[in-house]
């Protein structure tokens, strides 16, 4: 905050109230232009540096400026077709700052003045002192002192005291304004020596090789006309002129307008004073003006309008809804320039038989619209140009001296500047891989625009020379510079501009620096799964113009830039990468801060391969089960191949997959599957190290037998069958019985679900009801294993055994399969097996009924039976109490 406050203090004493004056009528250019542009150094002060003042301005006051500075000023004017001339360059001075006021002090006859002295060098001070209230005893004295002793002054007298800085002639804005008193008693009286002069005006008539004028440069359209009888009066001004820096004396004029010509001026001129000289000039000018009563028409001198002289009349005009009733659709006035007048064209058709036309006009944008007609015999007219007015002009057809309505054209001419465009911008620029540049221009187009009536004017050129034109026509999003060269400044300038007149707006200049051109290529180097390194080589600064090369680097959800001077070795290792993932490199070469088209290389990391590869072997084929790591989300696809002795290789690609079955293999064959993660687009896509498993296909086939138990049980029976579970792939590790209420949901992963994932669910799908650990053939003796489906209750989850023989739902038609996992992470299974000798659940019910005098069943059972059917509840917990 202390630095902020100290800037700021250190700013307001550099730029306080200091200003330059810049004067370039010298230097004016013609024809006017549209505008100057003054450009100074150094660029402190407001308006700032670059602004521009209308063509017809040839002064402009710069505040703010740093105080006693020599400026450099150069002027340049904005011509008419929007190109820049340079007008000239001037070296200007800043006033100073006015000093501060120390200490005053007097004796009876002196004065004692000590000041500090402002910010500068070469600084000399100007004093002016007199008696209070007569100023005409002034003395004035010029001194690089700041210390300084006024001697010789009248006692007891309050004088006032002026002190002002001066830089090379050049005088402070703000000065030191005080007073002081001498010592002692007043002797002398100032108000008795004052003196009046007098300037009396000639005598009529009396020639003074004075030439007298009337002039009207332009018409006063908008002028209130007075109800006043005719007056012509001649009006007299004195101008006086003075070497000191402020007017030294006052003069009062008073003007009398009546029928003759006695004007009066006083002046009271000052006593002689130091170097102060006084010359009084008398210029005298006659303007004569005429006044009407409104009553009566009123007569304008409207100067040469062309051929035909037109009349002027105050009558209102005719609505056009009337007009398009009477006299039908019109037909187009067109307009164009003609000798600074304003041409306007039209075409009657042959069956009009026009004779002459008459051609009536209103300037509508005057506080009073006043209308002024003409006739001629050609089918153009010439009328003077009113600048900045709208015009509503209409031309009808005369036939015998009468107005005939056959055929009549109308048009309402705005014959103002148009409206600049806003918001005019570069949005593009580019080299392409030929070395051609472009610019691609956008601005805010207004709300409505007139392609009829206005053209967009766009020029452009390196600097001010080989200056180009197009025009737009159409409203389009952008316009396009081509065929520019690389590595140039261009000068543009786009107006607003009449199709048919010289009105264009003014123009928006903008500077703009083409792209460099580029010749380097990137090339990647040695990859792995977490870094790639990149290279790319040189461009010929020969064929184009650049500063130095940019580096990019895109990914990891943040983008690095690294700057890479000419003779730096340009080999890039970048680390600590995601597998898998794709990243763009991108070289430029950069000129004066514009890039030039990148030359990119998008380079994917090596993925990682599967986690896991497993595989189910069936009677002639193979489900291949896996799982990958796709940290960065990106495009996946998998090769799966296999390959066996004398029978060729089979390849697949897959996208979105986890698992795919492998048919039509032949038993007693070993088969070699590989698969091989790939990820990216196109040409920078990358490929993971590929994961191989080696199986055999056994030659025999099994199907578990299957018996209902009750409505929610099932027995399931199987042998080991070793042409099924073959020992080629590995030893058995544990078995799985595996149910489903719908095998066309092929669900049955390799990892199984639990009875608690399923159980919740509409369909239930593949789940594992016996233990992970389950092997009923841990002896060479067993030969036939059985399990029975639906035997727990399964209350609550084991964390040491995921799965459970959780109750199957009544009525429902399961399949059963076997599968065996070896300790080589290879499972072997069974097809799916049906429920033998399956009856309706009420037959079962019945038969339960029957036999529960014979033996008694775990209460579980009962509970079952009522879950079925609510009437037979009284007798299961009359069966449970009794247990």
């Amino acid at each position: 905050m202390f630095l902020l406050i100290f800037l700021l203090a250190s700013y307001n004493s550099i730029a306080s109230s200091s200003s330059i004056l810049v004067d370039f009528t010298s230097h004016a250019i013609q024809p006017t232009p549209q505008a100057y542009i003054i450009e100074y150094s150094p660029p402190v002060g407001y308006p700032p540096s670059g602004s521009a003042v209308e063509g017809t301005t040839f002064h402009s006051l710069i505040n703010g400026t740093i105080s006693a500075t020599e400026y450099t000023v150069s002027v340049s004017a904005i011509l008419m077709d929007g190109t820049r001339q340079n007008v000239g360059e001037l070296a200007v001075f800043s006033s100073p700052d006015a000093p501060t006021l120390d200490s005053i002090e007097t004796t009876e006859h002196e004065a004692t003045i000590s000041y500090f002295p402002p910010q500068g060098q070469n600084i000399t001070y100007h004093i002016e002192y007199y008696p209070e209230e007569h100023k005409e005893y002034s003395n004035a004295i010029d001194t690089k002192a700041s210390l300084v002793r006024l001697r010789g002054l009248d006692s007891g007298t309050t004088f006032r005291l002026r002190i002002r800085s001066v830089y090379q002639g050049v005088f402070s804005q703000e000065l030191i304004d005080s007073t002081f008193v001498t010592q002692g008693t007043a002797n002398y009286d100032y108000s008795s020596s004052a003196e009046l002069y007098s300037v009396r005006t000639l005598p009529p008539n009396f020639n003074l090789g004075l030439q007298t004028t009337t002039e009207m440069t332009s018409y006063e359209y908008s002028k209130e006309v007075e109800e006043e009888p005719s007056i012509t009066t001649p009006l007299v001004s004195v101008i006086t002129t003075t070497s000191s820096p402020e007017p030294s004396f006052f003069t009062s004029t008073k003007l009398e307008q009546t029928t003759t010509n006695p004007i009066t001026t006083e002046t009271i001129p000052p006593s002689t004073t130091t170097s102060t000289e006084a010359t009084t000039t008398i210029r005298i000018t006659t303007t004569t003006t005429s006044f009407k009563p409104k009553a009566a028409p009123v007569e304008v001198n409207s100067g040469d309008l062309g051929e035909d002289h037109p009349t002027e009349n105050s009558n209102a005009l005719v609505d056009l809804s009337e007009m398009f009733q009477e006299y039908g659709h019109p037909s187009e006035v067109y307009l164009s320039n003609e000798n600074e007048m304003l041409r306007l064209d039209w075409e009657a058709p042959e069956n009009a038989n026009c004779e002459a036309f008459f051609v009536n006009y209103t300037i509508l944008t005057l506080s009073r619209p006043q209308s002024f007609s003409l006739a001629t015999s050609d089918e153009h007219a010439n009328i003077k140009m009113f600048p900045e007015h709208t015009l509503d002009i209409r031309v009808f057809c005369m036939l015998a001296g009468a107005l005939s309505k056959t055929w009549w054209a109308h048009r309402i001419a705005h014959l103002s500047k148009p409206k600049a465009l806003e918001n005019a911008r570069v949005a593009e620029v580019n080299t392409d891989e030929f070395y051609v540049a472009s610019i691609k221009l956008m601005w805010d187009w207004p709300v409505y625009h007139d392609f009829e009536r206005y053209k967009i004017v766009i020029s452009y050129g390196i600097g001010r020379a080989d200056s180009k034109e197009m025009e737009v026509t159409n409203k389009e999003e952008f316009v396009l510079l081509d065929k520019l060269e690389p590595s140039n400044q261009y000068s543009i300038s786009v107006r607003n501009a009449s199709t048919e007149l010289s009105l264009t707006s003014k123009a928006t200049q903008l500077e703009q620096v083409t792209a460099p051109i580029i010749s380097s290529t990137v090339y990647p180097g040695q990859i792995s799964s977490n870094s790639i390194n990149i290279n790319f080589g040189d461009s010929d600064p020969e064929q184009g113009r650049f500063d130095y090369y940019l580096l990019t680097f895109s990914g990891n959800n943040k983008n690095i830039s690294k700057k890479v001077e000419m003779e730096h070795e340009k080999s890039f290792t970048f680390t600590k990468l995601i597998p898998g993932k794709t990243y763009q490199f991108s070289v430029y070469t950069v000129y004066k801060g514009v890039k030039s088209r990148p030359v990119s290389a998008d380079i994917t990391t090596y993925p990682l391969k599967v986690n896991q590869l497993f595989p189910v072997v069936g009677k002639d084929y193979v489900v291949l089960y896996w799982d990958i790591e796709n940290f960065a989300d990106s495009d996946c696809r998998f090769r799966l191949s296999y390959n066996a002795d004398n029978i060729p290789t089979v390849s697949v690609e897959l996208k979105g997959a986890s698992r795919h079955r492998f048919s039509g293999l032949k038993a007693e064959v070993y088969y070699t599957f590989t698969i091989t993660v790939i990820m990216g687009i196109g040409q920078a896509a990358a490929e993971s190290e590929s994961e191989m498993i080696t199986v055999a296909i056994p030659k025999g086939r099994l199907q578990p037998s299957i018996h209902r138990q009750g409505s929610r049980e099932l027995v399931v029976g199987f042998d080991n069958d070793l042409s099924v579970f073959s020992l080629l792939n590995g030893s058995p590790d544990n078995f799985a019985i595996i149910v489903s209420d719908d095998t066309s949901l092929n669900d049955d992963n390799y990892e199984l679900k639990s009875w608690f994932e399923v159980k919740d669910e509409d369909v239930w799908g593949a789940y594992r009801a016996s233990p992970s650990t389950w092997n009923p053939f841990d002896s060479e003796r067993v030969r036939r294993a059985a399990f029975t489906v639906g035997t727990d209750d399964c209350v609550k989850r084991n964390l040491d055994e995921p799965y459970c023989n959780g109750i199957l739902r009544a009525g429902t038609d399961y399949r059963v399969k076997i599968r065996m996992y070896t300790d080589t992470k290879v499972a072997m299974e069974t097809d799916w097996g049906r429920i033998e000798g399956a009856k309706d659940s009420d037959d079962e019910e019945e038969d339960e009924e029957d036999e529960e005098d014979d033996r008694r069943f775990p209460c579980h059972m009962y509970l079952n039976v009522w879950l079925d059917r609510v009437v037979s509840a009284r007798m299961v917990w009359r069966q449970c109490g009794a247990a």
